[in-house]
């Protein structure tokens, strides 16, 4: 999901949403790319194109997660 120009990652389709991995968001101008940890907490690393910064989210993501399950953070 994209909400303010910062993409996130959830376990769910629906909302609320389950936060997990990583948080994308854009450094500015020069098209490069923060990699915050989950719910924008800590940094993960820097990224020169958007490739890059969802290969670090996926290299983060934590031991066993899935794919995202049709619901909410409750059905998580």
């Amino acid at each position: 999901m994209v909400s303010h120009g910062v993409m996130y990652f959830s376990r769910c389709t629906g909302m609320p949403a389950a936060h997990v991995g990583g948080q994308v968001y854009p450094r500015g101008a020069d098209g490069r790319f923060w990699v915050r940890g989950p719910m924008g907490i800590g940094a993960v690393g820097r990224a020169e194109t958007l490739e890059e910064a969802f290969a670090l989210v996926a290299a983060n993501l934590p031991e066993r997660c899935g794919p995202a399950i049709l619901g909410t953070v409750g059905d998580v």
